[in-house]
């Protein structure tokens, strides 16, 4: 036992690279599902017909999924963890003594080439557009999982989820913004003049450009003040997702993370939309996207909206109150009324662009003598106003929806699929921040990282439709036989 040395490690010996792979190792199982050759067309462009031979632009992208797919979420330590991985070395096409790139040859090609914008056709619309090229990249791996028929996106899930930025939280400054006109507000503004003419109620103002006071990054100006419930105040990213019913995902977009996510749903579904609108029947969202607008655009293209119950907003009753809320108000859809408790009517005073409100409001009359007076309106008031969004059919609609067999067996899934994305995401491939800095940047860091997830999913699941179709010649070639042996041994037993 004692004479054992290590003289091994000094000898030399001629080996096959390829045999000390296993056989279900997962690199190995993206090597055979997932064709690497598009990379070559996409940055074509981007390399000069003349001078030194340059490294395999192939071998920079696949160290870039190794760091993803194995979350080192380091360059460094990827290129360190190549040269002494005989698995990473066989992935990338390096034999033993060849020498892994330089991390400084790698962030000169991510930071000069690959971040520039190229002109591209997309793989599935066949649309020409201009993409960075890491968007072109995610876009023909979702291509090569919509080809092998992995992709169902008939019932589709969105979310989103905030990402720490490359940001110190003690660096800030107060800035005042001009904020955004909301997409939908040129829809708002026309049917609310429209309603106002109908109803004979004065038009509503103009909405004004809103200017308001943020607090910004001095380190990363692109990234929004994030803070919500047990969440410590920071500065983050929003990373708007969306993925199938198999959980492949589908489109990313990132956004600052002071915006709420019914603000961030459009722009990211039109993304998603364009490419597989034809498909789409329903999307599933969270109580953050249950407003009108979002309603309103998703039954508008015909597709179904699934969201859940949300409590009444507003003050709870106490126990010993007994106040007249919203629900026991009736709305007549015919006379464009409401209808007290106590049989009394409300009717349409005013409209409001900026939120799409109508107000409806009783006479002084009517609530000067009501018996329920001290219990539906304050010491102040005298009169009972009830607000409804213009767009409230389409929030009704929703809710119809909700108590079909059809919601509940496909809602469901949204907790295994965009959950799931995310809780992945942030264990294992390091969504809970990010190194880079600006809007570009995160955003081409993001779709590497779901292009990751998304070859990790088309590997496996190609693996196991292999072995499922092996096991199927199997059973079809030793039938006839099962078939023949159960026939002479019946002849045996009767005999």
């Amino acid at each position: 036992m004692i004479t054992k040395t290590n003289q091994k490690a000094h000898e030399m010996s001629l080996i096959i690279l390829e045999t000390y792979i296993p056989e279900n190792h997962l690199l190995r199982k993206v090597d055979r599902s997932i064709d690497f050759r598009f990379i070559y067309d996409l940055v074509e462009p981007l390399y000069s017909k003349i001078g030194r031979p340059s490294i395999d632009p192939i071998q920079l992208f696949k160290l870039l999924f190794i760091n993803h797919l194995y979350g080192y979420n380091s360059m460094r330590r990827t290129i360190e963890e190549t040269k002494v991985n005989l698995a990473y070395r066989w992935f990338i096409g390096l034999g033993v003594e060849e020498s892994v790139p330089h991390f400084s040859d790698f962030s000169k090609n991510y930071t000069r080439k690959f971040s520039q914008l190229i002109e591209v056709i997309h793989p599935i619309t066949g649309v020409q557009e201009e993409k960075s090229v890491f968007a072109a990249v995610f876009d023909r791996i979702l291509a090569q999982a919509y080809e092998k028929d992995f992709i169902r996106a008939a019932h589709i899930y969105m979310d989103s989820t905030h990402i720490k930025a490359n940001a110190n939280k003690r660096k800030s400054e107060d800035v005042q913004i001009i904020e955004e006109r909301k997409s939908y507000q040129d829809a708002l503004d026309q049917e609310c003049d429209h309603y106002s003419d109908e109803t004979g109620i004065k038009r509503a103002k103009e909405v004004q450009p809103d200017v308001k006071r943020i607090k910004q990054s001095t380190v990363d100006p692109e990234s929004g003040n994030f803070h919500k419930g047990e969440h410590e105040k920071q500065f983050a990213y929003l990373a708007q997702t969306t993925c199938d019913q198999n959980g492949f995902v589908l489109g990313v977009k990132v956004n600052p993370g002071n915006l709420h996510d019914s603000r961030t749903f459009t722009p990211a579904f039109d993304e998603v939309h364009q490419v597989f609108g034809k498909l789409i029947r329903s999307v599933g969202v969270d109580a953050g996207y249950k407003v009108p607008h979002i309603a309103r655009e998703l039954i508008e293209r015909k597709i179904t909206p699934l969201m859940p119950y949300t409590r009444p907003k507003g003050k709870k009753n106490n126990e010993n109150e007994l106040k007249v809320v919203k629900k026991e108000f009736v709305y007549d859809v015919s006379a464009d009324v409401y209808l007290c408790p106590n049989g009394k009517i409300l009717t349409p005073r005013s409209i409001s662009k900026e939120t799409g409100y109508i107000t409806y409001r009783s006479a002084t009359k009517d609530c000067k003598h009501c018996p329920l007076r001290d219990h539906c309106l304050s010491k102040s008031e005298s009169t009972k106003t009830v607000q409804r969004h213009l767009w409230q059919p389409y929030l009704d609609e929703v809710e119809l929806i909700r108590h079909t067999q059809y919601h509940s067996q496909y809602y469901a899934l949204r907790k295994q699929t965009i959950e799931r994305n995310f809780g992945d995401g942030k264990e294992q491939y390091g969504l809970r921040y990010t190194r880079y800095r600006g809007l570009n940047k995160v955003q081409d860091y993001l779709y590497l990282l779901f292009a990751s997830m998304n070859i990790k999913k088309i590997a496996i699941w190609s693996a196991r439709k292999a072995s499922n179709a092996f096991l199927n010649v199997l059973i079809l070639s030793i039938k006839p036989l099962l078939s023949q042996r159960k026939t002479e041994l019946k002849f045996l037993f009767n005999f």
